[in-house]
């Protein structure tokens, strides 16, 4: 079978990775360099995931051997976050435009370090034309499933974000609208590698006193809502059209 895309999604936790792989039908699972790895090839894509281990440093080595091993178009972080924001639900899907590595410096250090501690997705980038084809999945998802899809910045730091002075002073130093740990370590081995990056980030929790208990509760249930709307994107070629920058003949007409 042949394909002409290849796309690497990076899948911090167990779980994060086993309800990726069974929602997407992913198969082949195998173990590459002590790491869970699982595939699907259609007549133009191939998929594949990893599970990297929770953390930044688990996480860039996972990005960096996916990169080496697969040579893919575009790396996909994805996984549960937490909500820096009252417009920003849980259930809800972040998808990052700029993220912010915070916790290598103090929030008063960060400008001087600014360029080394920020990178951007392909979303920063995109043309008028490509946003309008975002913004259309986008509508679809919410007008089908009734889930809102959110775009905005994320501040990515191993550290839980539990109480409430820290949540408002990541979402107000950066207008983040939601935070994790794995991020930033997916985008900057993206970048220094020179390979494409997206988020597909779903809230699990609030970032406050009640962080670990809503994660609990909401984790399994929160990805069973991400991994149909990420499925929707890969293999509807929404991610394709986007990346080309051209629409399909139903949206033409």
């Amino acid at each position: 079978m042949a394909w002409d895309m290849t796309v690497g999604i990076v899948c911090p936790a167990p779980l994060e990775y086993q309800v990726c792989r069974d929602v997407l039908e992913l198969s082949d699972e195998a173990e590459l360099s002590g790491r869970l790895i699982s595939t699907r090839c259609d007549e133009t894509m191939k998929v594949v995931a990893v599970q990297s281990g929770p953390g930044k440093i688990q996480s860039a080595s996972a990005t960096q051997l996916v990169i080496d091993r697969f040579i893919p178009d575009i790396i996909i972080d994805v996984g549960g976050a937490g909500s820096l924001s009252v417009r920003v639900g849980i259930f809800d899907i972040v998808l990052a435009e700029n993220v912010y590595e915070y916790d290598v410096c103090t929030m008063e250090e960060f400008p001087q370090l600014a360029d080394d501690l920020t990178t951007g997705t392909i979303l920063r980038d995109l043309s008028r034309k490509q946003r309008d084809i975002l913004h259309r999945f986008m509508e679809k998802v919410k007008r089908e499933k009734s889930i809102e899809l959110v775009t905005g910045n994320i501040a990515s730091g191993e550290r839980n974000v539990k109480d409430g002075s820290l949540r408002e002073a990541l979402n107000t130093a950066f207008g983040a609208v939601a935070c994790n740990w794995e991020t930033s370590a997916v985008l900057k081995t993206g970048q220094r590698n020179g390979v494409k990056t997206m988020v597909f980030r779903v809230i699990t929790d609030h970032a406050g006193m009640n962080m670990e208990k809503e994660l609990k509760a909401n984790w399994k249930n929160a990805l069973m809502i991400l991994y149909p709307v990420l499925g929707s994107f890969l293999f509807e070629g929404w991610l394709r059209r986007i990346l080309a920058g051209s629409p399909s003949e139903s949206e033409k007409r």
